[in-house]
């Protein structure tokens, strides 16, 4: 099955010239590095993503109602993606719209069996990558480079099976409420929490009140 993530804000599809390379089909010199060095990061903040679940409002946020079977399930997905981006195999293509390709508003997509190609759409390179970003920075709903390739990543049956439940902050934080189990199989979900607890874990959001202080010792 084919699982993608979306354009949610109207975000344009611009394409890149592109120029063969080795290790990533259809993609350019400067695509080839935005994709390496997002790799990089993601791997980096997946681990860290994965040391900080837990009974927190982070969790319950992207997750629901906090139970230790859920959060070994949640960690072991992340540990998974981890694995996955460790291992090496992990690579991409750029794809252009066109049928067979990408479809408008797609920003990545993937066929779950077939680990572990990403097919990069134009407007994964309209992402900025995670650090690029500021608390309450209205484009942290489009998601980021490194999220994405989190997102994609997961749904490999290789790795986490995930699901495409929802899409967008607000749908997915709500479904967690409504449904915790529907919550630990959604990329989405993943892709937000690994954002939040990383980059925004000591960084206000505009509707999420800042981490309590911590005592210097």
């Amino acid at each position: 099955m084919r699982y993608f993530a979306i354009l949610l804000a109207g975000l344009a599809c611009i394409g890149l010239p592109a120029a063969a390379d080795d290790r990533y089909p259809g993609c350019n010199a400067e695509q080839s590095k935005i994709i390496t060095d997002a790799l990089g990061t993601a791997k980096d903040l997946t681990l860290k993503a994965a040391v900080a679940v837990g009974d927190t409002s982070d969790y319950q946020r992207w997750f629901g109602d906090y139970s230790h079977a859920n959060a070994e399930r949640v960690r072991a997905s992340l540990k998974s993606v981890v694995t996955a981006l460790r291992g090496g195999a992990v690579t991409a293509q750029c794809d252009q719209i066109a049928d067979g390709g990408c479809n408008a508003g797609e920003y990545a997509w993937v066929f779950a069996d077939e680990p572990y190609l990403m097919h990069l759409c134009p407007a994964f390179f309209t992402l900025p990558p995670l650090t690029a970003l500021r608390p309450g920075d209205r484009r942290s709903d489009n998601g980021t480079r490194e999220g994405t390739l989190v997102h994609e990543i997961s749904h490999f049956m290789h790795v986490a099976a995930t699901e495409d439940h929802c899409y967008s902050r607000r749908e997915c934080s709500d479904m967690a409420q409504r449904d915790a189990r529907r919550a630990i199989e959604n990329a989405d979900s993943y892709q937000y929490f690994t954002e939040d607890v990383t980059y925004y874990a000591r960084q206000p959001l505009a509707d999420k009140p800042p981490p309590a202080p911590r005592p210097n010792r």
